[in-house]
């Protein structure tokens, strides 16, 4: 549970050591605003490089340098890294899923006014809108877990499809898969278990809070935590203005990303 204190010490969202089941995160939502865009994908790949460090055994993390080393774009490598900047229009056959929202109905009747086709999905439940090329910009990194349970579901995706010509679509969170040849543009999702579940609460009511008040996400519930994370921000907000409680609850939410992870690796270490 979050609780107000000295912001640059306290702890946004405690450890648990209770063993559960593993679950799935998935989150949505819609950010028009480039300016907005930006400076959220700067933060995220601050967070990605200080997973990075974890991942990379030569590598020790350190906040003070985050984000300084650059990342080449994903077509200068061979195979996929643990970071990937997407800056990128993509042509052939894309499938965006209606998955993509809360409102499938209402985005598959504005495709359909768009005149754009529409496809049963293969899951039967979901359908897919055909485009013959997109715009697709944003970050999608592996979040470190010091036991390696979920190695083909631990990415984090907040890629942005940009469409000015379909409003519908322009600014919506995708991932992105491939699918016979073809690009498949669905829900982002990763599978937590006893392990950062808080800390994505803490994230993504921050990204909510701050930059993207259309982001949803469901881990148990529906935006869980939010109601306790946005009662902290606005107290800060209140007191530090905006632009000074938006960097500072961010470092705060990467300093308890850093708990987590020490804490977990010398679990992991210690058990081993």
């Amino acid at each position: 549970m979050p609780k107000a204190g000295n912001f640059g010490k306290f702890e946004l969202c405690g450890r648990r050591r209770v063993i559960m089941s593993s679950v799935t995160v998935v989150w949505k939502g819609n950010c028009r605003s480039t300016e907005a865009r930006a400076r959220l994908l700067d933060c995220l790949h601050r967070l990605a490089r200080l997973s990075d460090g974890y991942l990379r055994p030569t590598d020790r993390p350190h906040l003070t340098v985050v984000g300084e080393e650059h990342v080449p774009p994903r077509s200068q490598r061979c195979k996929r890294s643990n970071i990937e900047l997407i800056d990128e229009t993509r042509q052939g056959e894309i499938l965006v899923s209606s998955d993509i929202t809360d409102h499938p109905e209402t985005l598959l009747a504005r495709a359909s006014e768009a005149g754009l086709p529409i496809r049963a999905a293969k899951d039967g439940h979901t359908k897919h809108i055909v485009l013959d090329a997109v715009r697709l910009h944003g970050i999608d990194f592996r979040l470190f877990d010091p036991r390696g349970l979920y190695p083909h579901d631990d990415r984090m995706s907040f890629v942005f499809i940009e469409s000015p010509e379909h409003h519908f679509l322009d600014g919506r969170l995708v991932k992105i898969t491939e699918e016979g040849g073809a690009t498949v543009l669905s829900c982002p999702s990763l599978r937590l278990k006893s392990y950062l579940e808080d800390w994505t609460d803490c994230l993504f009511s921050w990204v909510r809070f701050f930059l993207m008040g259309d982001l949803c996400w469901s881990r148990h519930e529906d935006l869980q935590g939010y109601h306790d994370y946005r009662g902290v921000f606005e107290v800060v907000q209140t007191t530090r203005g905006s632009a000074e409680a938006e960097d500072a609850t961010f470092d705060a939410v990467l300093s308890t990303f850093t708990q987590h992870a020490e804490h977990w690796r010398c679990e992991v270490q210690r058990t081993a």
